[in-house]
Formats: C-alpha cells, structure tokens, sequence
C-alpha cells in the first residue's frame, strides 16, 4: 500500500550526534510531501516545546506526537494529552525522591519540574532536552498534570537503577510502566500510552490505515510504533531488540538515514531495499 504518513523518532533517528539535520533537504522534501498529501510526523519521548524548536519553519503546520505518545497535537491543535493521576503521582514521588530526587524530571505540557538543587552537570545535560526547565523547591507540591516521570542516569547507575525501580510496586501492578528512551534516561509512563498509541488518534482524523504507516526509530521507546506501520523501520544504529523486530532498515542517523528513506518515498521508489531479508542481510553484514 502506499505511504500515506511517516512517523519519526528524533534523537538518534532523525538528527545526528550533535543534534542536527539537513534542514534545507528535509524542508524541501516536507514541501513535497504536503503535495503529496503526505503526513509526516515528529514522534518522541520529548516534550513539545523542544521538537517544535528544532521546526521552526513549520512547527505551526505539522503534527507531534510527543512525551512518548502521552501528548498529541496537529497544526497546534491538542487532540490528546494523558497525564497521572494526582493518587499514582504521589505514589510514585514518595517513593522515589528518598534515593532519586537529584535524577527526577516531572514532564508537564508547558515545562518540566526539577529540584532547585541539582548539580551543574545535570543541569547541563537536562538544558539539551528540555528547554522549559522549572526549578522548584520540592516536586511532592507541584500541582501540574504530570505526563512522564523521567530519570536521569550515567552510564555507571543506569543499569542498577533500571532494576532498583523495575521493582517498585507500582510497576510491577501496571500503574506505570518503565520504558528506556536512551541517552541516559529512564521514562515512567501510563501503561499504553506510547507513540504507536498517540499515532493512532492521527490516523483516525486523517482515515490512514496501519499498512500506510512508516515509522523509523532506533530505541526502545520506538518497538510499539515499529511494529504496528506496515513499513517499520529499524535504523542501522538501533538497538539488536529493534533490529529484531523491524521488518526493514534504514541507515544511519549519521548518513541521514530517514531523509534517504523519505527520498525514496517520493521518489517513488520500492522500499525493497531495505527490506530485512537474506540477501539484505549477506550484503549488509555485521551493521544489522
């Protein structure tokens, strides 16, 4: 069938390493696909306002599918938001901030929460991903509806606080789910609510079937999206799990990966190949 949305992920899909793309080729191609009647569609565990900034142009006129699915909006206009209830929040806080209040971000619509006293490092690193930071002086008296609760991890605790929360008893009675968006965080989410789940309420206003779907992703965050589009694409910088579960490929975020995929789109081209099969496989060899 053909393609009638692309869905993508950003950091480490999207943009390169350095947290840029080829803005003339992609606003070129973006021009294309909207006389195509083309959707394409930003999808990421960022918050809003960062992935309209890397959009300035035409953050207005496109689609996002932001906070890991939680928080949908078209042409700026929200057609969901889910958010915690103020009873599992709590819960969740309690817990948490006796061993973590220096690694919490509370995700809300307009900005995300943290302690006033979190080191210049972190700091550092939040700045980059989210850019309406809010100090305050105890996350339990925040009174915004939280979407995501993040933690910030090195790559010496991550593991061990992956387990430490992996057992906390309102994951393991599904009032939230834990869930690795990569680049050293850890996102507690409401169980369902991924981007396969807020790409759905795009697809019903704009009647695009699953099989008219291309998502590309590299992360775990992205399993759900790929494994519901027709055409679900891994890039070649992805995690194994994802590689696994994609039916095809793209390349690097470094090689402008999805701008290549979304070439071929217009161009008409098959998609073929980049099809996960044997001979791609032989070709291709270790990178998959």
């Amino acid at each position: 069938m053909p393609v009638k949305l692309i869905a993508v992920d950003m950091d480490g899909t999207f943009l390169n390493s350095e947290k840029k793309y080829d803005k003339t080729r992609f606003l070129q191609q973006y021009s294309q696909l909207q006389q195509r009647g083309i959707h394409f569609v930003a999808a990421s565990g960022n918050p809003l306002y960062t992935l309209k900034a890397y959009f300035p142009e035409i953050a207005n006129d496109m689609a996002f599918v932001a906070e890991n699915g939680a928080y949908v909006v078209d042409r700026a206009q929200t057609l969901n938001y889910d958010h915690f209830s103020p009873e599992i929040l709590q819960q969740i806080l309690q817990d948490l901030i006796p061993d973590y209040a220096q690694n919490l971000i509370l995700c809300a619509k307009d900005c995300a929460y943290i302690q006033h006293n979190v080191s210049e490092k972190t700091q550092q690193k939040l700045n980059i991903y989210f850019k309406q930071l809010r100090q305050v002086d105890d996350l339990l008296q925040v009174h915004d509806q939280i979407c995501k609760v993040t933690l910030t991890t090195t790559q010496d605790n991550n593991q061990q606080i992956l387990d430490d929360v992996s057992e906390k008893p309102y994951i393991q009675h599904t009032a939230a789910k834990m869930v690795s968006s990569g680049f050293s965080f850890i996102d507690l989410i409401i169980p369902n609510r991924h981007k396969a789940y807020g790409l759905q309420f795009l697809q019903q206003k704009w009647g695009i079937d699953h099989q008219e779907v291309l998502a590309i992703g590299d992360n775990y965050n992205d399993q759900e999206m790929i494994e519901m589009a027709g055409y679900g694409f891994a890039m070649a910088n992805a995690v194994p799990k994802l590689k696994q579960t994609a039916q095809y490929f793209a390349p690097t975020n470094e090689q402008q990966g999805v701008l290549e995929v979304i070439d071929a789109v217009l161009q008409n081209s098959s998609l073929q190949r980049y099809k996960k099969t044997e001979q791609f496989l032989q070709k291709n060899g270790s990178s998959f």
